[in-house]
């Protein structure tokens, strides 16, 4: 199914929050008590309970793979999981996957992985490193996640079961990527 896509040659990676609840019943909430976990959001400034979706998005905007992990999860640990059965060689990331050891083990799977460098890393030129094109198409993972919050409501469930989240998950992701065959 992904064919079409393979002339990107590139993916970009990325997570975001799926709360199951509002900050305010984070102590108190039932639902998906054995699986869920609380956690804090940077970018949003918030902590929340419930899940993080994780996905491989290419230039074009095709979702190619995805993941669910407790919200504690931190994003270097699934980065593997999600590269397995994809056949595009360039990876972009976020500074959340900013790892040595990781790089090097993406880079013997012949991936060549990409995440930008902190202003304060002497090792490289951060300026030279961080060129403004490949930030700019990293950019496409934020477009296409406010994409599926603003059509599919994606980051509020009303699932309550493991289960009910990743079917709900799968549809949303088969329905939007349905949008690039029409």
């Amino acid at each position: 199914m992904t064919e079409p896509f393979h002339q990107d040659d590139m993916v970009i990676r990325d997570s975001f929050p799926i709360p199951v609840c509002l900050p305010a019943r984070n102590d108190k909430v039932r639902s998906f008590r054995d699986q869920a976990t609380v956690a804090y959001n940077p970018p949003k400034k918030m902590c929340f309970y419930g899940f993080k979706a994780h996905m491989l998005v290419t230039l074009s905007g095709f979702i190619v793979n995805y993941g669910v992990t407790p919200a504690s999860v931190h994003d270097r640990q699934v980065a593997e999981d999600l590269l397995e059965n994809t056949t595009f060689p360039v990876v972009l990331a976020d500074l959340g996957y900013l790892s040595k050891v990781l790089k090097q083990h993406l880079t013997r799977k012949d991936y060549r992985f990409w995440t930008p460098l902190r202003r304060n890393m002497v090792m490289v030129k951060a300026k030279q490193h961080n060129h403004w094109r490949l930030k700019a198409e990293r950019r496409t993972i934020e477009t296409r996640f406010s994409v599926l919050c603003s059509e599919f409501d994606i980051e509020r469930p009303l699932a309550r079961s493991l289960k009910g989240l990743k079917l709900w998950l799968e549809q949303t992701i088969f329905a939007y990527n349905l949008g690039f065959f029409y």
